[in-house]
């Protein structure tokens, strides 16, 4: 009997445990909070993606077979004809020494220019502190941006300002002193520091550290009239490369390099030969460049993909190193609100979303002018008072939702 009572508890645990279940399932459905956007004006591409291979004018550089090399010019740095392109040390100490002593180098020189401005330099506290407001905000900018070299120049740049007020307001700043200890510091770091040879260039051209084995991949001077086909198999080859730095770097000999890539013929339709065009990359679509199309965007009638070969003049470092790359060709570009397709309602026969106005949902017509899987684009019209308005507060989620119902 006892236990029978036992099983009857358990069994109206269970019981009013599915219950539970169920009234939380309906409430969720049925009490869905309201989730709003503010409408703020967007830009979105019509755009044609792409796997794209770089095509560029670059040879390779090697260092000495025995010992340890080590740049003598960074990144995207231009090297004439015989110019310095690497150190040849006879040991890693004796690079390491070469590093200290560059870097005491690049300390004497900051401070030497630092104390040329301080000379004859008017006692003016409020010019300085402007200079310093300005600098300081430059340095956030640079911050915001992410470029690691400007960060530190703009840090540079902070630092000169803060310590120019210090001797101006009579602070103990003795850089006589300062630029003394650094010049004999770079004395003796020297001495066991010399390289023993130099990596000489026989061309100039834009230097950069990366290589990664594929520089002869595609005969550059025939970039302009590769095929569908050999584009492809081109690609299919830098899968199957290890990418194995086996050079020292590499040097660049023409600013002209090539975006090649195959699309399909009709996503080119409103391009033409000649045209420019803006190119994003994929995995950081701040990258944006400019190129020309050389050639592919007018193909033969029932050709159904093109060699798309497109141009620039532009180099830098970080587009030295590119390759392989998932790109973006826009192709046009159209603004208004963006916003889930799922915002979308009908009211009256009327397509608009909802919004919420000084907590009173109002409907507001919307014409969509472009659509993507997850979102529309809304037309932004400030002519039209029954339409979205700048600010507005888009509801995106919600339940029971009409025109003039108040929400608490």
């Amino acid at each position: 009997m006892r236990k029978l009572k036992k099983d009857n508890i358990a069994i109206i645990i269970a019981v009013t445990l599915i219950f539970a279940y169920i009234f939380y399932q309906c409430y969720s459905v049925s009490h869905i909070k309201l989730e709003t956007q503010t409408a703020v004006l967007s830009t979105v591409y019509e755009k044609i993606d792409a796997t794209a291979l770089v095509v560029r004018d670059e040879h390779t550089i090697d260092g000495a077979p025995d010992g340890v090399t080590v740049a003598c010019v960074s990144d995207g740095d231009k090297i004439k004809v015989g110019g310095n392109v690497a150190m040849n040390f006879s040991s890693s100490k004796s690079a390491q020494n070469y590093s200290r002593y560059s870097e005491v180098q690049e300390q004497l020189k900051y401070y030497e220019n630092l104390e040329a401005q301080t000379v004859g330099q008017v006692a003016n506290v409020e010019t300085i502190d402007d200079e310093i407001g300005g600098a300081v905000n430059n340095y956030v900018r640079s911050v915001n941006g992410g470029d690691c070299e400007d960060i530190e120049q703009k840090g540079s740049l902070v630092n000169d300002c803060v310590v120019r007020r210090q001797m101006i307001i009579g602070e103990n700043v003795d850089l006589v002193s300062i630029i003394q200890d650094l010049r004999k510091q770079a004395d003796n770091e020297y001495s066991s520091s010399k390289p023993e040879s130099y990596v000489k260039t026989d061309v100039s051209g834009v230097f950069s550290g990366y290589s990664d084995g594929l520089e002869n991949l595609v005969d550059y001077e025939k970039a302009e009239e590769l095929d569908a086909k050999t584009i492809k198999n081109k690609l299919q080859a830098v899968d199957k490369t290890n990418n194995k730095n086996e050079h020292f770097g590499k040097l660049i000999t023409s600013y002209k390099w090539y975006f090649v890539c195959v699309v399909p013929s009709e996503d080119v339709l409103n391009l033409s030969d000649g045209q420019k065009v803006d190119i994003a990359l994929k995995d950081n679509d701040d990258t944006v460049i400019t190129m020309q199309i050389v050639s592919g965007a007018e193909p033969a009638v029932n050709q159904k993909e093109t060699a798309l070969i497109l141009k620039s003049n532009m180099m830098t470092a970080k587009l030295a190193t590119l390759r392989k790359e998932e790109i973006q060709i826009r192709i046009g570009s159209k603004e208004g609100f963006k916003v889930p397709a799922a915002a979308l309602h009908v009211e009256d026969g009327k397509k608009g979303v909802y919004a919420l106005i000084s907590s009173q949902i109002r409907f507001r017509e919307a014409e969509v002018i472009h659509t993507e899987d997850d979102y529309v684009l809304l037309n932004y019209d400030p002519d039209n008072k029954d339409s979205v308005r700048l600010y507005d507060k888009i509801i995106i989620q919600g339940k029971g939702l009409s025109d003039g119902k108040v929400y608490t």
